[in-house]
This record gives C-alpha cells, structure tokens and sequence, in this order.
C-alpha cells in the first residue's frame, strides 16, 4: 500500500510585492507543520516539490525543522507537473489589468488600496474561476482548465504508479490538491473549484493506493496549527 501527503504551501504574500513569496506567517505555519511531524515521529521515504518558490521555501521549513529536532527529512525533487494553475493571471486579465502575467497581485499598495485591491479579487474570483473552467474565458498562451486538469492527473498517476510507494511527501499549490481530490472523488468541476476555495495554508491532505484501488484518506487536516497560529487560505 502506497501512502502520499499533498502539502499546500504556506500562507503566500497575497497582494505584497511579489504573490510568490511566503509572509511571516508563512514561515511560522511552515515551522509548525515541520515541528509536529517531527515530534510525532512521521517519515516519508522521498519528498517533492512545485516549480513555485513558496512550494520550495514550505519545504525548506519543514525540512529544517526535522533537523533541528535530530530528525531526518529527504531531499526534495522538483516535479513541474505539481505547479499550480494560472487562475490569478485569468482573473487579472478578466479584470483589465496590465500586469496580468506577473505574479505580483498588489505590488507597492498602501494599506487602505491594498484592502480594496483584495476586496476587489474576491468579489470576482467565484464567477471568474466558474467562467474559466467552463471555458467562456480563455486568455491567450495561458494554460487552459481542461490543460491544468489533465496535468494534474497525470502527475497524481506519476505519484501513484511510477514512484517506489511506501511514504510520499509532496508541496504544491491548492488549485493542484483540489483537482487531484476531485479525480479521486469523481467530483464536477464547480465542485473542484469549491474544494479549492476552502482549502487552507499548510494543509495535509492524504492518498493512498494499490494495484487495485485509489482513496483520498483526509482533506484538509490541521493537527499542526495549534489556537495562536492563524488559519489563512491564501
């Protein structure tokens, strides 16, 4: 029986100069997610992560954590496959905006602009993301819903069936989790959209498989996140 924890990064700096980046916060939830594995003994037998740099760097909190309680944790082997969709860019060139493929959300906004900016994001993104994997909106050289979806199956089925079982650890982005928790469940596409919404910084979800079959154990788990620890699903 093959066991695989797919990670979401950390809390990201939503609106800071750079989206790509995680906040203080971050690190914290990182440091935790680490420190708890560690403490209760959990070890994987190999470890990957997205092309992101917040996939990387949630890793590498983990990771140190590991080593700064005696423990130890593998090293981590990029899989582009893990990289998460390009719905930000989609809802930034559905709402005019120049800088659409970069992935600074907010760049240098004060305070008050920097409120409005995300009130403004979320106000669309249910109806843009909807419209997106219907396929009423399309942005040129963007990779399609039906494109993010397909990789994510055939990076699920890498996990799966090419890697050596036992315990997989891998990092990635929610939008991933969601769609490879939506093949799993058999789910719609408005459903996957709903999981992704809900899903939250640092969250553990679990597969397991065998020759014969292929669960989702837990979505969403948070043992780590202690009262204290804020919960942030950006």
């Amino acid at each position: 029986m093959g066991h695989l924890t797919l990670v979401r990064h950390a809390q990201a700096s939503f609106f800071g100069a750079s989206y790509d980046q995680l906040s203080a916060l971050g690190e914290t939830q990182a440091t935790a997610l680490g420190d708890h594995w560690a403490r209760h003994g959990k070890q994987f037998q190999q470890a990957f992560v997205g092309p992101r740099k917040r996939h990387r760097q949630t890793y590498d909190l983990v990771s140190a954590a590991y080593q700064r309680l005696g423990a130890v944790f593998p090293q981590a082997s990029e899989l582009p496959g893990l990289d998460e969709h390009h719905g930000g860019t989609v809802i930034k060139h559905a709402l005019g905006r120049t800088d659409a493929h970069t992935d600074s959300l907010g760049g240098q906004l004060g305070e008050v602009e920097k409120e409005q900016a995300i009130l403004e994001f979320y106000r669309h993104y249910d109806r843009v993301m909807r419209e997106w994997a219907q396929g009423v909106i399309e942005v040129p050289g963007v990779e399609t819903w039906a494109s993010f979806r397909a990789r994510t199956l055939e990076t699920l089925n890498q996990l799966c069936n090419d890697m050596d079982g036992g315990g997989i650890v891998a990092f990635t982005s929610g939008g991933f989790i969601a769609s490879a928790a939506g093949w799993l469940l058999g789910t719609d596409e408005d459903r996957v959209i709903d999981l992704s919404i809900v899903l939250k910084n640092t969250a553990q979800c679990e597969v397991s498989w065998s020759k014969r079959r292929r669960s989702l154990v837990s979505f969403n788990l948070l043992p780590h996140l202690p009262t204290g620890v804020g919960v942030t699903s950006v």
